[in-house]
């Protein structure tokens, strides 16, 4: 059982000693896990990939590893959602978790999960994969300002014909968004029960939390107080309703 301690402290921890010398992934043993696990463990890889190709010292190999993760999520995920105890389908989506935790072994993480662990340590019944995908469109928003090649090349299985341009980032943030939506991801900040009155908190636990301090600053945009802060906002409602209300305000 894992504990959060008194201040709220939800550290990244990544030893060699954690990791076994041999796994054995069946996905026989997966068919019956609840639909919402399904989600969120794919999810998280996306999200490994995400961050693993972005991160200031990104090498191609990340990259490649990186499309290849989101093509297999974003094919193997609705499949398996329809039918739960397709061995092949499973199977395909144990090989993308397999080549997303490559990635990340051989890169380093980011934004999604430094902000991601002050929202579990805050709230201990959010689950992981759930708490990334609520924050990663923002995210993705304001990264791609700085690698927008690199996530238009990764996102491409799922949003084609992209140019690679800064001036994209609203559209793929919202295309991402939309694709969360379409695997049954649909909560986010404000539905767990975040609101703007918890933003400053949230800031803080992310600067101040051991070892978080390290994957910020492996971001492609400092990740200075005010882009946390404007990450975890962005996060709180859908991105279309945010801008149903920009232009209505």
């Amino acid at each position: 059982m894992v504990t959060v301690s008194e201040d709220e402290y939800k550290p990244a921890i990544a030893y060699d000693c954690i990791y076994p010398k041999y796994a054995i992934d069946d996905p026989g043993l997966m068919v019956g896990l609840p639909e919402n696990q399904t989600r969120f463990v794919s999810v998280d890889a996306v999200n490994h990939v995400t961050e693993a190709a972005t991160f200031l010292a990104s090498s191609p190999f990340s990259v490649l590893t990186a499309k290849e993760t989101i093509e297999l999520v974003s094919e193997y995920l609705p499949r398996v959602l329809e039918n739960p105890k397709d061995i092949e389908v499973r199977y395909n989506l144990t090989y993308a978790s397999a080549v997303a935790g490559i990635s990340f072994d051989n890169g380093l993480l980011h934004y999604t999960h430094a902000l991601e662990h002050p929202l579990s340590a805050v709230k201990p019944e959010l689950a992981h994969g759930l708490g990334l995908a609520m924050i990663l469109p923002a995210v993705v928003k304001t990264i791609y300002l700085a690698v927008p090649q690199k996530l238009a090349e990764i996102y491409s299985p799922i949003i084609p014909n992209l140019k690679g341009i800064p001036e994209e980032a609203e559209k793929v943030a919202t295309a991402i968004e939309k694709w969360l939506f379409q695997v049954g991801i649909t909560d986010k900040l404000e539905d767990l029960g975040f609101t703007e009155a918890d933003l400053d908190k949230l800031v803080k636990l992310a600067q101040k939390t051991p070892s978080l301090d390290l994957l910020l600053s492996m971001a492609p945009i400092k990740a200075s107080p005010e882009v946390i802060y404007k990450i975890y906002k962005e996060s709180l409602k859908p991105m279309k309703q945010q801008e149903e209300t920009q232009k209505t305000a």
